[in-house]
């Protein structure tokens, strides 16, 4: 019970604020402060129960939500943030680190918790969950496909496919894994060439092919040092041409269709030949084994 006693204390801050602005009256921060007595008691006890964690968790965004609702109606002046402004949120947080200590082996917690820091836009704090998470669970593809699509949301692409290449190593039959892939691949492309237009750069259709790898250490450079830095000249040009014309998704294609179990293979087979990828005489019902170690753009 001291624990719950602890916990207590660290309430009467955030609350005595929230009455302080109006927020709340004396009469419901008690009652907040009994049902979340309640929720402690039950965490400490013996044998405690994800739903508790859940519940209480669940029980914070509610409030949480009702503060937001009440500033906004109230119109309260913005000044420097004081207690009751960030201490719901945080105890969400501490919640779900105190039930992710508690329940390591629980994907299904770990995905919780990191959709509600990124709904409360601690992205800080998202990286840092994704990481521990996919350390403790290095085989499990959702966590991949969402730390990278976390980074998408905030312009990382070459961190994207990091985490991606990464996930695929570890987990080179799943069909989800290399399908996310090639769409955050096909995406960048896209990116890329809304970029190109408003900069008023050219895609050229001439020059000698230079190469996957070279097309490839060119993105990278673009996305570190800028597009007309690296695309000037002809090798640039030569650069533009090819990720247009979907360079690097065809060898992610090809990639995947050289990995896995022999359904992915037909799977992808079928899809490359469908957007004219070669495969050098494979067909769907025969492979090539894992990708090969040096390709710049698959899971190497």
């Amino acid at each position: 019970m001291e624990r719950v006693q602890f916990q207590q204390e660290q309430m009467l801050d955030e609350l005595k604020d929230l009455v302080e602005k109006g927020l709340f009256t004396e009469k419901e921060t008690k009652q907040i402060m009994k049902k979340r007595t309640g929720f402690e008691t039950a965490l400490v006890r013996r044998v405690a129960k994800k739903e508790d964690f859940l519940r209480y968790a669940s029980y914070e965004m509610g409030l949480e939500q009702l503060r937001r609702k009440r500033v906004e109606r109230l119109k309260l002046p913005r000044g420097p943030a004081t207690v009751s402004d960030y201490a719901l949120v945080r105890r969400q947080f501490q919640i779900f680190e105190r039930g992710v200590k508690k329940f390591k082996s629980d994907v299904g917690l770990w995905l919780q918790y990191i959709q509600v820091a990124k709904k409360e836009g601690a992205r800080a704090l998202v990286g840092r969950i994704t990481a521990r998470a996919l350390q403790l669970h290095p085989n499990n593809t959702s966590l991949y496909i969402l730390a990278a699509m976390d980074e998408l949301d905030h312009h990382s692409p070459s961190a994207a496919r990091t985490l991606l290449q990464r996930g695929i190593r570890l987990n080179a039959e799943s069909i989800e894994m290399w399908t996310e892939y090639v769409k955050m691949e096909l995406e960048f492309v896209e990116r890329l060439r809304r970029r190109w237009d408003v900069l008023g750069i050219k895609v050229s259709n001439g020059g000698e092919s230079r190469g996957l790898r070279d097309t490839s250490q060119a993105i990278m450079a673009e996305e570190e040092d800028g597009v007309e830095a690296e695309y000037g000249g002809d090798a640039g040009a030569d650069a533009r041409r090819q990720v247009m014309e979907g360079a690097i998704v065809e060898s992610v294609i090809s990639n995947a269709a050289k990995g896995g179990d022999a359904a992915g293979r037909a799977v992808w087979i079928d899809q490359g030949n469908d957007i004219g990828v070669s495969f050098a005489g494979e067909s769907a019902e025969e492979g090539a084994g894992p990708p090969a170690r040096g390709a710049s753009t698959g899971a190497a």
